[in-house]
């Protein structure tokens, strides 16, 4: 979107606050001793005094009404504290649990900052406390409009929207790939279960118990791979996801992504499907235990990312999109090498169009 597309867009949000004084814009500006970005100063004066951009809003200026963070609403009010070490870096939207988007208003173009002071913990052990978000502040809110950039937020986190947007998307005509001979159900099982520091099966008992919880009955392929070869843990990106059990603890497993990001208030995807694989992009991929065959579909919110001179490379840009293989082709093309340790997640949509045609999914 262009700048006079964006601030047309923000005014266009019912319930907006009044817009901000030329005097209040000029005091931030005084205070951080250079402009702010163009765009940031044009929505403050011709759009809203801040509530615009992902969930409640960006704080404002001097004079904003903005009530939803209970320790400011004034982007100066915390930056004396942090100017210091961080000159020209303003705290402008708070995720919550001490998680900031952070603008750099030293550049026209506002590049965006992630602040998360939980990083070290087991989700990420080995990010940095400050890092940068890999998006302009035009990108940023664009995608915050079209409801990606929470989306992304909620399934994965923003330090792998910063990796999702840290290069450019393959173009199909740029990949050199051919669908390898699809293994049979059995080869599958075999191959696997020669793979070294398996993780134990699960047991008849906690796989049945996952497909109560999610009320719905997995791909046979799936649940053989559970039983006979491991609980998770192998697989192309990060690993399947494995079914709960009460003596191992993970941060991640199918049940409870299934309760939030499907089965929850707001469900991101169709009843059926089952977060199988967090490739650690913002990407995953999902199998539909709908069909017994497990058509497998890839979650990117982000995504595409093209170049600048390829604006269209005709990449389906839903953030639901079919990969366009059963779970049987998928787990194929990772034992025979397709998804090797240097494979970039956002290649899985051109794969996807070098396969065939896409398909949107039912309900």
């Amino acid at each position: 979107m262009t700048e006079d597309e964006l601030v047309e867009a923000i005014r266009a949000i019912p319930g907006l606050l009044p817009p901000a004084s030329r005097e209040a814009v000029d005091e931030v500006e005084q205070v951080i001793g250079h402009p702010l970005p163009p765009l940031l100063r044009r929505l403050y004066l011709e759009a809203a005094n801040g509530g615009f951009g992902p969930r409640d809003g960006v704080l404002g200026v001097a004079g904003s009404e903005y009530e939803h963070h209970f320790e400011v609403a004034h982007i100066i009010d915390g930056y004396g504290d942090s100017r210091d070490e961080f000159p020209g870096m303003l705290w402008l939207f708070d995720w919550g649990c001490g998680i900031w988007s952070v603008m750099d208003s030293r550049d026209p173009a506002g590049p965006m900052w992630l602040w998360d002071p939980n990083v070290g913990d087991e989700a990420f052990p080995d990010e940095p406390l400050f890092a940068p978000q890999n998006m302009t502040l035009a990108e940023w809110l664009t995608e915050s409009l079209n409801g990606n950039l929470e989306n992304a937020f909620q399934t994965s986190g923003l330090f792998s929207v910063a990796e999702r947007r840290a290069s450019f998307d393959v173009c199909p005509g740029e990949l050199e790939y051919t669908p390898p001979e699809c293994l049979t159900d059995d080869e599958i099982i075999a191959a696997m279960s020669t793979l070294p520091c398996l993780p134990p099966p699960a047991s008849s008992a906690a796989v049945a118990e996952a497909e109560r919880a999610m009320g719905l009955s997995l791909p046979p392929l799936l649940r053989r791979l559970y039983l006979e070869v491991a609980n998770g843990g192998v697989g192309p990106g990060r690993g399947i996801q494995g079914v709960p059990t009460p003596d191992v603890y993970r941060t991640y497993e199918i049940v409870s992504c299934h309760r939030v990001w499907t089965a929850g208030r707001n469900p991101r995807v169709p009843p059926g499907f089952v977060w199988l694989c967090r490739w650690g992009t913002a990407i995953w991929s999902l199998v539909d235990c709908r069909d017994p065959a497990g058509p497998m579909w890839i979650w990117d919110p982000m995504g595409p990312h093209p170049r600048p001179d390829q604006a269209d490379i005709g990449l389906d840009r839903s953030a639901l999109t079919p990969q366009n293989m059963t779970l049987a082709e998928w787990l194929t093309e990772w034992l025979r090498g397709s998804f090797t340790r240097d494979f970039r997640p956002a290649t899985l949509r051109a794969v996807a169009a070098c396969r065939g045609r896409p398909v949107r999914p039912a309900g």
